[in-house]
């Protein structure tokens, strides 16, 4: 069933108006879920009834009167509850005493409490229904304030090459770059003269034209920025438009370089926010000798304007407008910012996934300059800025363990040498006991302090491991099918679920032949498992749950549910026991949006036709019709005794849906700067606070408006007071106001994270 009505239009009302009411007639005995995969016999309408109770005599009386069995389940029957619709959560009516009544046929099955179970004959329950709406009364009114919301992250440095440079090419303009073993220093710095983008903040395709954004939008970055290096060299821009140098000062008793880099005031494309340098004539010492293509530098910072070394605050790592924006929110996931979806294969043939597993030295350090590693994210933030950013704010961080991180429980394996031969790594040196072991006790980089002790952290396997177009679904998925086919230790990936023989029937987990989604699957909940003992090893016996809390994310949206949520569940909790022992909460994204949300392909909104009214009231609709996936895994988590979160959240987008200088970008990016977008993204954390939701983690606190989407609740740092729409909703519910975080961020006495050289 589906919170639809049978010609598919969502039952919540919605600001646009009340939605009509069906007739209690019966209606077809077969029908197709959008919740689910398969036809099976099911109803979903709503009648005048007024109880529970009215809604299981229809049930019963419908099963007696269609005792049709439902293909491949043995014994046929029904199961009904009901939820009252007067009230809609929009604060229209559909009429008093009106509710609606959920039906659904086939055998048992977890998820639905015994309550709301109708035997009509015996053993006659649902198995396949993924509704369990709030019973009685309407749901309650969301408060002004909603608690535990939390944001995706990223850093805003002080020193912007902290961000992660490309790897410096020659300095001849042929693009090609240094090679790192032989003219890359072992920790990131050129040892002779060489091309560094520094950044490329231009409205995106600026250089490949048309631009995505219409208004041509670009932080303001006007102002004096200054360049500081080890050593010495001539300096000189590169296509650069808007942007000047000052003199440079040499300093040869401390072999320092000194420039300022003027950024003049004006919007695209008068000041373009593309900074390219050449590096000439460099001399990493005084006495290094003359070489035709110098010698290099070390230790490049370029800081921001009122930052730099004059300015008292350059040993600052985060600026403070980012520490304005992101201490409204309770918690930081920093999957992006910390390269989790940039792991690349290293290795092909045979177990490739274990030759291609990542050690812990590998890792980005603070101390490495400009760091590039082949098939290893290059821009990622360390791990150590990730545990300095929550101490400064005070707040609980989100990590996500990379899928290729080695691990005690992990096969990793030689490249060159035996594929099918495991190395005995010490488990305490593995990339996933040093995690842990960093937020624990921190090290040199973060003055050796770790997470503060009244914070917690939030732990994800990877991210969107069921997600096709990532390589970690690869990593995985081949992890997974050599484990269960080439290896002479059995596997518990592809056991039966003794208490469930419809999994067995749905996903073939048995079947060596047919087997691998469930495999893979099964795999990534495990993995959650694993890495939770780990860091249970480190932390403690009783921080599960408590200070480390274990997070099993994955694909929520229609049709999914039953494999990746009540299946895979089913089996964790009967390998390794009851969940809540391990398993703080179970999360999908909850995004929301009229390509987000829509369940044939994308194609039922046209935004190059749409108004933006249209546009505002589909992301209230779509807001609407999600809320039935919001029930499911809040039932499902009641069910477990565990929580709900959202990895990600917010207005969401079909990424590359709509292409440049097209009508159809053009109205979704003004659509998602426009004043109404306050209030949509207001209803949709409200509603999931109604129906039950515990955490909500919106997507993202910044980021710049695209082809690829508005993610951001603001599109650049300068711009928190007032703020745009969305990011005026998240101040109201989170209870902030940009004037008090902006007196706070800047309050000189404050605790900052600072720069310490290792």
């Amino acid at each position: 069933h589906s919170m639809r009505n049978m010609k598919g239009g969502p039952l919540w009302g919605v600001a646009t108006g009340l939605i009509a009411v069906a007739a209690a007639a019966p209606l077809a005995p077969a029908c197709q879920s959008t919740s689910e995969t398969g036809t099976r016999t099911c109803h979903d309408t709503i009648v005048p009834i007024n109880s529970t109770d009215d809604c299981k005599a229809l049930c019963c009386a419908d099963s007696a009167a269609n005792p049709i069995p439902v293909p491949g389940v043995p014994s046929a029957g029904c199961a009904a509850w009901y939820a009252d619709m007067s009230p809609t959560s929009s604060g229209g009516s559909l009429g008093k005493n009106l509710g609606q009544c959920f039906m659904c046929r086939g055998n048992d099955r977890n998820g639905i409490p015994d309550a709301n179970k109708t035997n009509c004959r015996a053993n006659r329950v649902c198995t396949t229904g993924l509704v369990q709406p709030t019973l009685g009364p309407a749901p309650p009114k969301p408060p002004t304030i909603i608690p535990h919301i939390g944001a995706e992250a990223n850093a805003y440095y002080v020193n912007v090459v902290n961000s992660g440079i490309r790897p410096p090419v020659y300095a001849n303009g042929s693009g090609i770059a240094l090679n790192q073993s032989s003219e890359i220093t072992p920790d990131g710095w050129p040892m002779m003269d060489c091309i560094v983008t520094v950044f490329d903040a231009r409205p995106a395709h600026a250089w490949a034209p048309p631009m995505d954004d219409p208004e041509h939008r670009q932080a303001d970055y006007s102002g004096e920025w200054t360049l500081v290096l080890t050593g010495n060299a001539t300096v000189s821009l590169v296509t650069a438009v808007g942007i000047t140098l000052g003199a440079p000062d040499y300093n040869e008793s401390s072999n320092t370089l000194t420039q300022p880099i003027i950024f003049a005031k004006g919007g695209y494309p008068q000041v373009q926010n593309l900074l390219v340098l050449q590096f000439t004539n460099t001399r990493a010492l005084p006495s290094s000798p003359a070489a035709v293509n110098g010698t290099g530098f070390r230790d490049l910072r370029i800081f921001r304007p009122g930052y730099g070394p004059s300015s008292g605050k350059s040993d600052q790592l985060f600026t403070d407008e980012w520490a304005a924006l992101n201490s409204i929110f309770s918690r930081l996931r920093w999957m992006g910012a910390t390269g989790t979806n940039g792991y690349n294969w290293r290795c092909g043939g045979a177990n490739a996934a274990a030759c291609s597993v990542v050690l812990w030295d590998e890792r980005r350090t603070p101390g490495r300059g400009l760091y590039y590693v082949d098939n290893l994210p290059s821009g990622a933030v360390p791990w150590e800025h990730v545990l300095l950013a929550a101490n400064e704010l005070e707040s609980d961080v989100w990590i996500n363990m990379p899928a290729t991180g080695s691990s005690p429980y992990v096969c990793r394996i030689d490249p060159n040498g035996d594929h099918t031969k495991c190395i005995d790594d010490d488990p305490t040196t593995t990339y996933e006991y040093q995690l842990a072991k960093l937020f624990r006790d921190g090290n040199n980089y973060t003055g050796n302090v770790g997470l503060k002790p009244n914070l917690k952290i939030y732990v994800e396997h990877s991210n969107e491991v069921w997600n096709f177009g990532f390589k970690q679904y690869g990593f995985n998925s081949a992890a997974a099918q050599w484990e269960v086919l080439n290896t002479s230790k059995p596997s518990n990936l592809d056991v039966d679920v003794k208490s469930r023989p419809d999994i067995e029937d749905r996903q073939h987990c048995t079947n060596h032949s047919s087997g691998g989604m469930c495999w893979g699957r099964r795999r990534h909940a495990r993995r959650v498992y694993q890495i939770g003992q780990t860091f249970e090893k480190v932390f403690g016996e009783g921080s599960l749950n408590n200070r480390v809390r274990m997070v099993y994310a994955s694909w929520g949206g229609a049709g999914n549910f039953q494999a990746y949520f009540n299946d895979t569940l089913a089996w964790l909790e009967q390998e390794y026991g009851d969940l809540d022992k391990f398993l703080y909460g179970i999360s999908y994204a909850q995004y929301f949006g009229p390509h987000s949300q829509n369940e044939n392909g994308h194609s039922g909104f046209n935004y190059s036709t749409a108004t933006i009214p249209e546009v505002l009231t589909a992301f209230n609709e779509a807001a609407a019709s999600g809320v039935e996936n919001t029930i499911a895994m809040v039932a499902l988590a009641k069910q477990y005794k565990i929580k709900t979160l959202s990895y990600e959240g917010g207005p969401g987008y079909q990424v590359g849906g709509e292409k440049p200088g097209t009508k159809g970008l053009d109205t979704l990016i003004m659509a998602s700067r426009d004043p109404g977008m306050t209030a949509v993204v207001k209803g949709h954390v409200g509603l999931c606070w109604q129906f039950g939701w515990d955490e909500y983690e919106y997507f993202s606190a910044e980021g710049a408006c695209s082809e690829y989407g508005c993610w951001g609740s603001v599109e650049s740092y300068g711009d928190l007071n007032p703020g745009p729409p969305k990011l005026q909703a998240l101040y109201q519910l989170t209870g902030h106001h940009p004037a008090e975080r902006t007196a706070w961020s800047t309050n000189a006495s404050r605790p900052r994270a600072r720069v310490v050289w290792a």
